[in-house]
């Protein structure tokens, strides 16, 4: 009787299957809307948490798609700003909009608002209608949430989804919240709770397992990690659909634990080799009968826990894997009729990152229900190379950030231009272009570069650079100030008018230190400048004096910050070269007197950093702590948290990836590295031997571990005024930063 049921099961399946493949071709649908009043609700509530002293002068209105796209209109009617849209992201983006031209205001991606509106808020002169473009509007690589998302609580992530509605986007990739749906799953195939655990990574690394890349790294989870993260992803979850935005679910594709072979030793097992020293997770074939089995019960915990999804992100071999002996095109299809026979209405969300997707596993599927994401366009736009990667439905994305490095560089006029080129040339009816992402690995830096990428969401004409910059820099600042504008536009010419790939570009104080004129501090980045960096020095100058027009805004605050510790880094760079080529000459004292100035350099930078909450070490690793509820489970959390922003894991494989210039790092961590480097010179030339370069970075690696395993507390608020200080900072230091001869590495 269970084997006739079994095989009538298959049968259905095969028919729905067929079936699938015969339907019309239609691109995967946009996200739904929810019902009116709880989408005007929605709205009035984001309205009272964004600008609650104005809220009531706000009224909130449902209308209809236009031709099935996302709209929204703005008017002044009855003595009240009127926002209209389809749905939640479309009315949060009318008020964005409205702050913006009206309002004269500016919301950042946590790097400093603008939010000082008149007590009347301005009408509206006209009746303004704006459609989107794009049928998709998405957020997130799995890295961010890892490298910025970690550790975050409600709070945080409140702020963070009316800022993604404030900008228009409406699909989202959510990973908080799986680990109990791995622990549901795997409990009935004989695993306990703690095995479980044990082979699932903490937060800061659990993206990297479900990309395939890693396993059982720095755990076990504890339960009330388990607990809090359930907690968290069910609130995340439910303010998306809220909101009109739909949430990107973790697919099963088949990664399953090490011992899983010897459980099932009949289970046909693909071993993934290794990756940054680490071993991969096994992969299930998805042909194997088990497939299907945890396939299933993957998606009947996450429905029942986080609710069904329409959309699941699942990447079989990103950034490498071993796919010898695999099927692709058999494997996608069982992949994705175990989604689909879970989630009838699903679309399947890929990332195209190196030879992932694999073309004939696409090729092998029904492509109206596929979305790949073409991760990295401002560098390299694979649909082109790829022929929109089959004629599969797919997304203009930027990762810009790698590692949430803190450096200002990109390429400011791809964002403006070239999503609208893209839009012209591959949109609906000529293309497979179906909209943007932001892809970034770290978030919450750069507010310029992000501005300008979200204003794609509604818009399909790039806008003049000039221009633009002018009306930025009044929204952000609060004034006309036109020597904050001249800076910006310096900005734009050097620091975001990259021509290379290698950003964000490091500083060579978060680099390990070698007698290389340019060490790397990232092992896939550059501490070589690709500009004037005596141009950034003005641009620093020019928004000192924009501070009496400007101070008030807390968005110019974090700028100047950010700029002065742009020109420190550089100059750091400076210092450095100068003292090897010091040392090569066996020159005592000036390795002595540069050394002072670089270490003085240091400190001052931590200072300047610690007047921002953003560049605060404390702040990450005290949210880190608040996820345990143990001394040991918040020392263990701790650990992760330290790992994650230096040696990464405990292999030096990947040392740095996720440097940051934040107040606390580089006052112990980063300097204590250059103090060991330093002192290894001087007394190399004290004693007329050569350094020793290979003990003192020895020596650096075990300081380096030591830090990762420390618990000394670290300031969680700011310190400092960052305008007073700057200031001085600017007078100590922009004689050398404006020096064009110093630390010049000849040819």
């Amino acid at each position: 009787m269970i084997r006739t049921r079994s095989i009538w099961q298959l049968l259905l399946w095969a028919i729905f299957v067929a079936g699938q493949s015969m339907l019309p071709a239609q691109a995967a649908s946009a996200p739904r809307s929810p019902d009116s009043i709880a989408t005007k609700q929605a709205a009035v509530d984001l309205i009272s948490r964004v600008i609650p002293s104005h809220a009531a002068d706000f009224a909130v209105e449902v209308i209809s798609p236009d031709d099935g796209r996302d709209v929204f209109e703005i008017e002044s009617l009855g003595g009240k700003i009127v926002l209209r849209g389809n749905n939640g992201v479309a009315l949060a983006s009318a008020l964005n909009r409205y702050l913006e031209e009206f309002g004269r205001c500016e919301i950042s991606w946590n790097c400093g608002n603008q939010l000082a509106l008149p007590k009347t808020p301005p009408p509206v002169d006209r009746t303004i209608r704006v459609v989107s473009p794009y049928a998709f509007r998405y957020a997130y690589n799995y890295c961010t949430h890892g490298y910025t998302m970690a550790w975050w609580d409600w709070p945080r992530w409140e702020r963070e989804l009316d800022f993604l509605a404030l900008k228009g986007v409406n699909l989202a990739l959510i990973i908080e919240g799986h680990e109990q749906v791995w622990i549901n799953a795997l409990q009935k195939f004989g695993y306990t709770d703690s095995a479980v655990r044990s082979w699932l990574c903490l937060p800061s690394h659990q993206p990297w397992q479900y990309m395939s890349n890693i396993e059982d790294y720095g755990g076990p989870v504890p339960p009330a990690v388990v607990e809090k993260r359930l907690a968290l992803g069910r609130k995340i979850v439910a303010r998306l659909r809220e909101l009109g935005m739909e949430p990107v679910l973790q697919g099963y594709y088949g990664i399953v634990p090490s011992d899983f072979k010897t459980r099932f030793p009949e289970a046909k097992i693909h071993q993934q080799g290794q990756w940054a020293g680490s071993k991969r997770p096994d992969m299930l074939d998805p042909l194997d009968p088990l497939f299907p089995k945890v396939a299933a019960a993957i998606y009947e915990a996450q429905s029942g826990l986080l609710g069904g999804a329409r959309f699941l992100a699942a990447d079989p071999f990103h950034e490498g894997g071993d796919p010898t002996g695999i099927d692709l095109a058999a494997c996608g299809q069982a992949i994705f009729g175990a989604m689909a026979k879970a989630r009838p209405d699903v679309t399947w969300v890929l990332q195209s990152w190196q030879d992932n997707p694999r073309q004939s596993m696409l090729d092998g599927l029904d492509k109206t229900r596929l979305l790949v994401l073409d991760l990295f366009c401002e560098n390299k736009e694979n649909w082109r190379e790829r022929g929109q990667f089959g004629h599969t439905p797919w997304l203009w994305c930027t990762i810009h950030n790698f590692g949430g490095n803190v450096g200002l560089s990109g390429r400011l006029d791809a964002l403006r231009e070239a999503p609208v080129r893209a839009l012209a040339e591959a949109g609906p009816g000529k293309g497979q272009m179906r909209g943007i992402g932001a892809l970034m690995e770290g978030s919450e830096t750069q507010p310029l570069l992000w501005e300008m990428f979200f204003g794609n969401a509604w818009r399909s004409e790039a806008p003049d650079a000039a221009r633009w910059l002018s009306d930025y820099g009044r929204r952000r600042y609060g004034a006309q100030a036109p020597a904050a504008v001249r800076a910006l536009q310096i900005l734009r010419e050097t620091v975001y008018g990259s021509a290379v790939v290698d950003y964000p570009l490091n500083s060579v104080v978060c680099a390990r230190p070698s007698l290389e004129p340019y060490p790397k501090a990232r092992l896939w980045g550059s501490t070589q400048p690709y500009y004037d960096t005596t141009r950034v020095v003005d641009a620093w100058r020019l928004l000192l004096e924009a501070a009496d027009a400007c101070g008030a805004s807390d968005g110019y605050r974090y700028d100047l910050a950010d700029v002065g510790r742009q020109v420190l880094a550089d100059l750091a760079g400076r210092y450095h070269r100068a003292i090897i080529q010091a040392y090569a000459r066996k020159d005592a004292a000036a390795v002595s007197q540069l050394s002072d100035r670089m270490l003085g350099l240091i400190r001052d930078l931590d200072a300047l950093l610690a007047t921002r909450r953003e560049f605060l070490l404390g702040v990450w690793l005290a949210d880190a702590r608040n996820n345990g509820t143990t001394k040991d489970e918040q020392d263990l959390c701790e650990r992760n948290a330290r790992e994650l922003l230096t040696t990464w894991n405990r292999q030096d494989a990947i040392t740095d990836y996720a440097n940051r210039q934040w107040s606390g790092l580089v006052g112990t961590f980063y300097y204590q590295r250059w103090q060991l480097w330093l002192g290894a010179l001087q007394s190399a030339i004290a004693s007329g031997q050569a350094v020793d370069v290979a003990a003192a970075r020895a020596q650096i690696r075990e300081n380096d571990l030591a830090w990762t395993r420390r618990h000394e507390t670290y300031p969680t608020s700011p310190d400092g005024e960052t305008i007073a200080i700057s200031r001085r900072l600017f007078q100590t230091y922009c004689a050398d930063a404006s020096d064009k001869t110093l630390g010049v590495v000849s040819d």
